[in-house]
Parts: structure tokens; C-alpha cells; sequence
């Protein structure tokens, strides 16, 4: 059995996909698969992560079967490594869930003559399904987000609250309801939490600062700052997705600022590491 034919092997019998173990490694799905058909030989290190990855030798990683003749210590079962989990119907069947329940949710209510309504409260459960379906990676934080618009959505048609009720906190009076300021502040803290948790988890991996990245990042925090700038006659339906743009537009932003930070700061202690 050769190189390629082991880490396949030893690939499937763990559950993961190419981009899986290509995440897991640190290289691209293409690296994989040139591995897995003997076109390429992973490096030295990309050998010793393989191994502790696998949970087997370096031996029985590049010999095989020739390996196996040699009686070994039976090794434990390896854990998933961090970020790697294996994929499997967890999420497809979550997924199939929800869309059935949001189905279910808006025949009933269209049956009882509520079908704006209906589609409003089976939206939630028809995104999440959906999102459940096609991400394998950091589902939870984009279920999150769907809420979160859904739920933004519903407050600002239905009682026009928004988070920019908080802007007039210093000047709120008992007569203006002071319920309405505290689902805004609410809003408005969700809304900060989820950011910061999203710059956290997405904003791991070091990004290389190139002059066409910094270009792209400072062409999009100029959108950023434009889409603050007030324009007459602007309609209820881009008054909702102005808001939007901007939250997403801003997560996007601070997440690429934070790995091209984290970039800079790898690149420059390895250029002082040799002088030490």
C-alpha cells in the first residue's frame, strides 16, 4: 500500500473530508488529493501532523501494511483535532428538521388566515435549516446571525423598534415607553456580542498583508463609512437592508483587519526570531 493509499485509508476511516484534514493541516483541499493519489509527498512536517492527526506512527503513515508485521502497541483511539469534526448526518438531519417544522409552522398559520405571519415566524426555521444543509463549519454562529436579522426584522415592521432608539436614551421620557428603549438596547447588545464572538472565531488564522488585500480592505471600510451617509427619499425596504449591510459589512471588515494583524505580527517574529 502506498503513501497516498494510507492517508486515504486512514482518512475515511475517520470520517473526514478532504477540506477537513486540508483545514486540519493547513493546506489546500488540492494538496490532499495529490497526496491521496501519490502525485505529491507531503513534507516532513506535514508528516509528523499526519501522524499525530491519525494517532499511528510515522512507520505504519509511510510504510503501510509493511508496518503492521511488526507487532505494536495497540495505540488509543486519537481525538478530533481542534476545529476538525468529523462529518456525518448531524447536521442534514437538524437541517431536514427544521425545514419540516417551519413548513408545519406556516401551513398552520396560513390555515388560520395569518399568512404574513406565518411566513414570518417559519422564516427563522427555514434559514436555519438551510444554513444546517450547507455548512459543515461554524453552523451555530450563522444560525445565530439569522436570528438575529429575523428577530431585527420583526421588531422594526411590527413595533418599530431599532437598535438607533438607543441614540435617544439621554432624552427618553416615561411617556415614550421605556419597554421599547429596552428591547433596543437589547437588540443592540446582541448585536455586539455576536460581533465580537465572530471576530473571534473566524479572525484565528493569520492573513498574509499583500498591497491588494490592503487596497480591498480600505476600498471596503470607504463603502463602510458611505453607507453612514444620510440620502433623501431612501425607501422602508433599504432603510431594513441599509442596517444590514452595514452589520455584515462590519463583521467582514473587522474579521479580515484581525487575521491581517495577526499576519504582521507572525511575519515580523520571524523576521527578529533569527537575530535572538
Amino acid at each position: 500500500m502506498t503513501l497516498g493509499e494510507t492517508i486515504h485509508r486512514l482518512r475515511t476511516e475517520r470520517n473526514l473530508s478532504q477540506s477537513d484534514l486540508a483545514e486540519a493541516l493547513d493546506v489546500s483541499r488540492q494538496s490532499i488529493s495529490k497526496w491521496e493519489t501519490d502525485g505529491a509527498v507531503p513534507e516532513l512536517d506535514k508528516l509528523v501532523k499526519l501522524s499525530g492527526l491519525f494517532g499511528v506512527s510515522l512507520d505504519e503513515l509511510v510504510l503501510g501494511d509493511q508496518a503492521k508485521q511488526t507487532p505494536q502497541p495497540a495505540a488509543p483511539a486519537p481525538a478530533p483535532a481542534d476545529g476538525v469534526k468529523p462529518t456525518g448526518g448531524r447536521h442534514t438531519t437538524v437541517g431536514v428538521i427544521l425545514l419540516c417544522f417551519g413548513a408545519l409552522v406556516w401551513l398552520l398559520l396560513t390555515l388560520m388566515g395569518g399568512l404574513l405571519g406565518g411566513l414570518m415566524l417559519a422564516c427563522p426555521f427555514v434559514l436555519c435549516g438551510a444554513v444546517c444543509l450547507c455548512s459543515r463549519k461554524h453552523t451555530g454562529l450563522w444560525c445565530a446571525w439569522v436570528l438575529f436579522f429575523s428577530v431585527n426584522s420583526y421588531l422594526r415592521y411590527a413595533t418599530g423598534i431599532t437598535w438607533r432608539l438607543t441614540l435617544w436614551t439621554l432624552q427618553y421620557e416615561p411617556s415614550m415607553n421605556y419597554l421599547r428603549l429596552a428591547f433596543a438596547w437589547g437588540e443592540l447588545l446582541c448585536f455586539v456580542l455576536l460581533l465580537v464572538f465572530t471576530v473571534l472565531r473566524l479572525g484565528r488564522q493569520p492573513l498574509e498583508s499583500t498591497g491588494r488585500r490592503l487596497g480591498l480592505l480600505a476600498a471596503g471600510w470607504a463603502v463602510f463609512a458611505a453607507l453612514h451617509i444620510p440620502f433623501a427619499g431612501l425607501s422602508q425596504v433599504w432603510y431594513l437592508w441599509g442596517d444590514w449591510c452595514k452589520f455584515a459589512l462590519l463583521s467582514v471588515l473587522l474579521t479580515v483587519s484581525v487575521r491581517l494583524i495577526r499576519g504582521w505580527k507572525e511575519r515580523k517574529g520571524k523576521q527578529i526570531a533569527p537575530g535572538t
